[in-house]
């Protein structure tokens, strides 16, 4: 297990939560927590513990009522943080490995359930991976089962990342972070077509960018190449030209990358390396 097995990282759901059960973010209901919802009258909600002395003597001085107030409060409730884990065969062999999305299953699973919150896990390559997937759950021990599920994974049995809607399928939670982490080289239309299913949630694309046209060489001569999806490797006689043109395909990938980000008002958070809980923290406070 990695130095990042204990990190956590803050966060905050942007809507009130409608639900009964205490938790840590703002809801609609009336119950235990620490928001101010008003006054009401004793004898409609008999808690003698709230009982407001200072407002019901101003009150009965007001309206020459004799009355006793009670102090209400809204209650906090818990959301559901999903992770939807890209185990596509682009990933396995980019610069982005299980190992790093399994740390960052631990994170989202850790400072989740840490929080009082469910997290729940999707994994998905050409298909859904039940093999690697959770409904969800607030037991202690799912941040390390979930993390080892993904560094366990067999490999994707073939090319693609279809399984995409299937996982996206699966959240029916009704309050939900989802955290979406892939390197986002597929098709443009499975990802915009996973974002309208998922718009009713609060969604943060976690973009891995591959990085293997840099390390092509910039010089004429012989190279291996290997297909990002079907793992095929093949000679090439690379010349200085062919890698600007892979480099402006790849630009131009990302830009309608970009496009679909905001035309679904979604805010990508760019990661190269292990993600950290500090920029998750500086994520959520608008700061990345």
């Amino acid at each position: 297990m990695s130095e990042q097995a204990h990190d956590e990282f803050n966060y905050r759901y942007p809507h009130n939560v409608f639900g009964h059960i205490p938790g840590a973010h703002t809801g609609t209901s009336l119950g235990t927590g620490d928001r101010f919802a008003g006054f009401a009258d004793l004898f409609d909600y008999p808690d003698p513990r709230r009982l407001d002395l200072r407002a019901s003597l101003r009150n009965n001085l007001s309206t020459g009522e004799n009355s006793w107030l009670v102090r209400r409060y809204q209650q906090r409730s818990p959301i559901t943080l999903w992770m939807m884990a890209d185990l596509s065969r682009s990933m396995a062999i980019s610069n982005v490995n299980h190992n790093q999305l399994a740390n960052l299953t631990h994170l989202i699973a850790h400072s989740a359930i840490g929080l009082g919150d469910r997290f729940a896990l999707a994994g998905f390559d050409s298909d859904l991976r039940r093999d690697v997937s959770m409904m969800p759950t607030r037991q202690r021990s799912m941040p390390l089962l979930a993390a080892d599920m993904i560094r366990d994974a067999t490999p994707a049995k073939s090319a693609g990342v279809n399984g995409l809607i299937s996982a996206a399928n699966m959240i029916t939670s009704t309050h939900a972070i989802v955290f979406l982490a892939s390197d986002f080289c597929c098709d443009i239309e499975v990802v915009d077509k996973a974002f309208r299913q998922l718009s009713r949630y609060t969604v943060i694309p976690i973009v891995w960018k591959h990085d293997d046209v840099n390390h092509l060489p910039s010089h004429a001569g012989w190279t291996e190449m290997r297909d990002a999806e079907t793992g095929e490797r093949r000679s090439v006689w690379m010349r200085p030209s062919i890698k600007k043109r892979w480099q402006k395909t790849m630009d131009e990938h990302f830009e309608q990358l970009t496009a679909c980000f905001m035309r679904h008002r979604v805010r990508p958070l760019f990661a190269e390396g292990d993600v950290t809980g500090e920029q998750l923290t500086q994520y959520f406070l608008g700061r990345n």
